[in-house]
């Protein structure tokens, strides 16, 4: 974007994003989710307040004399045409750089969960579940110290994962270290697990098939409405088969969502 002849950095996708912005993006979101349940304001309003704040987010690596300019001479009208990749589906798959808590450095896990097994992945997918669904921020610390863990002593750099194993007795005794994390960052995180989950739902269809869809505002931001526990799908495959459940949640999560929506995609076929 060039304005008065200077060129105006604006991200135009969640990856984009650093990882302050992220953190504040993420703030800004779960405000307005909060204050649209409150229902205290006009959509109206609480539109322009967060319209604002996100274009505010989105100049915050320009200094300051380019914000100056930017916010001066873009119409209101046209932030939500600059912010919309934010309000849509969140595509956050890069998880913010390690973080240090107390002496100890935490590691994040790889980008779009690569290097995750099915065993995190459906305990982690839990807590998330079970914070956007009553807002308990102990769930949010849970997910946290599930997906940032200290370094393995036995690893070495080129490894998938230079985290210690999954543990959850490890992670209920790291959960209290994030209670004085600040919030922002660990909604980050809480951003980057659900934009990941997203890509991981997009790349299998059949295993999880699109809900029917319903008629929303267009001016809505949106926020989830459909869901479907990995756990769930977990022991659906092996058919509550609890034998095969061990071997099964040491697989990688590609590793066996792939095998699995093959299979799914063969079923439809012969169905035909």
């Amino acid at each position: 974007m060039v304005l008065f002849g200077r060129n105006i950095k604006l991200a135009k996708s969640w990856n984009e994003l650093t990882d302050s912005q992220l953190q504040e993006i993420a703030y800004s979101l779960e405000w307005y989710h909060k204050k649209k349940l409150e229902k205290k304001n006009t959509a109206i309003y609480l539109y322009s307040k967060l319209f604002l704040s996100l274009i505010k987010q989105l100049l915050r690596t320009n200094n300051a004399v380019k914000v100056w300019i930017a916010l001066r001479q873009i119409p209101p009208e046209e932030y939500k045409s600059h912010v919309s990749f934010l309000t849509a589906e969140i595509s956050r798959t890069k998880f913010p750089a390690a973080i240090k808590i107390k002496k100890k450095i935490f590691f994040s896990p790889g980008d779009r969960l690569q290097n995750i097994s099915i065993k995190e992945f459906s305990f982690v997918d839990s807590l998330y579940y079970n914070w956007r669904k009553t807002n308990d921020n102990r769930f949010l610390n849970l997910l946290c110290a599930t997906l940032y863990r200290t370094k393995n002593a036995i690893s070495n750099q080129d490894e998938i994962d230079i985290r210690k194993p999954f543990n959850k007795i490890f992670v209920e005794r790291d959960s209290p270290l994030w209670y004085d994390v600040p919030v922002k960052k660990k909604l980050a995180i809480a951003y980057a697990y659900e934009g990941s989950r997203n890509y991981i739902v997009q790349q299998y269809p059949h295993v999880f098939p699109k809900p029917v869809k319903e008629k929303v505002d267009e001016n809505q931001v949106k926020k989830e409405v459909h869901y479907t526990p990995f756990g769930k799908l977990l022991h659906f495959k092996i058919q509550f088969d609890h034998s095969k459940l061990e071997a099964t949640q040491n697989l990688n999560v590609h590793d066996f969502f792939g095998p699995y929506e093959n299979e799914l995609i063969e079923l439809k076929k012969q169905k035909k």
